[in-house]
């Protein structure tokens, strides 16, 4: 065998070993799947939870923008994600970790309404984010849709056009201002 077959063979062994390494943890850093409990809410679409390994996670729920604290609707909109969820057992769907490190998904938890809601065997068949927009309390986020699946997309857009349509929560107000536009310091 020549010097170079053996360099182009070490070359390629080295290739698919880096591929290997940085793919595992690439695909580690696009996402994944946890279980845990709801230990607080910071707002309309902000969650803590506590993991099985006992850290605590922040999650900001994907696809949904809720009111501000300081802005209409937002005191409300964080006491329906409390109703909903603290102290739940929940699953967390995420895809990425945003700029303040939060781990940015879907949670799922157990409808309160169930006949099981708060036992172990209970499944999570309600969508956090979901319902949020569903209660007239948050906004879905058009802005990330096209990262959304296509059924998920055409749930959340109905909601929320149900709640306008029937004057619900936030779209009690005529104009209520979306969140994006009130963090950026418009009030109308």
């Amino acid at each position: 065998m020549s010097i170079r077959s053996i360099s182009k063979r070490r070359l390629l062994i080295s290739l698919v070993a880096f591929t290997a390494l940085f793919g595992s943890l690439g695909a580690q850093a696009r996402g994944g799947r946890f279980n845990g409990e709801v230990r607080a809410v910071d707002d309309g679409d902000t969650l803590h939870v506590r993991d099985r390994s006992g850290n605590v996670r922040r999650v900001r729920l994907a696809y949904v923008d809720a009111p501000e604290h300081d802005q209409p609707w937002g005191r409300d909109s964080g006491e329906n994600l409390k109703r909903l969820a603290l102290g739940a057992s929940v699953t967390v769907e995420w895809r990425e970790r945003d700029q303040y490190g939060r781990y940015v998904g879907v949670a799922w938890v157990s409808s309160p309404d169930m006949p099981c809601a708060g036992r172990a065997d209970c499944p999570h068949n309600l969508d956090l984010g979901h319902a949020q927009i569903a209660a007239g309390l948050a906004w879905w986020y058009r802005a990330y849709a096209k990262r959304q699946d296509p059924q998920a997309q055409g749930q959340y857009e109905y909601s929320e056009q149900e709640v306008r349509r029937r004057r619900i929560g936030l779209w009690r107000d005529a104009s209520p201002i979306p969140p994006w536009v009130w963090r950026s310091g418009w009030r109308g």
